[in-house]
């Protein structure tokens, strides 16, 4: 994948580069955490993804860094957040061609 920022990603993989842990919200609240890389042992969880909101053919996303080893990093660090985005792209793809219903898109009503 190429990055405007030029940035060295991890080759996503469920259970190999990320994992699932359950978030102690609810059942349906999942966290993940990252098993490689320079975010190795960090755990952050999704917020709010949309999709065309920008700009055409864009998506975006929010997170939340739950743990992480390194003290000082923030979600403003635009390495995570590249590597966020990529795990992110992943988890939705795996989604859409397991088609099993672990993903559900709905479209949003604009305001005229």
């Amino acid at each position: 994948m190429s990055s405007m920022y030029n940035l060295k990603m991890i080759d996503p993989e469920e259970n190999v580069t990320y994992e699932f842990i359950p978030g102690p919200e609810s059942e349906e609240a999942w966290h993940i955490r990252i098993m490689a890389g320079q975010f190795n042992e960090t755990v952050i969880k999704y917020g709010a993804i949309g999709f065309n909101k920008v700009a055409e053919d864009t998506m975006t996303f929010n997170f939340d860094i739950i743990s992480s080893p390194d003290s000082e990093l923030t979600e403003e660090d635009l390495t995570l957040q590249e590597t966020a985005g990529v795990i992110l792209q992943h988890i939705i793809s795996e989604a859409l061609k397991a088609d099993n219903g672990t993903i559900a898109l709905n479209e949003v009503k604009r305001a005229n």
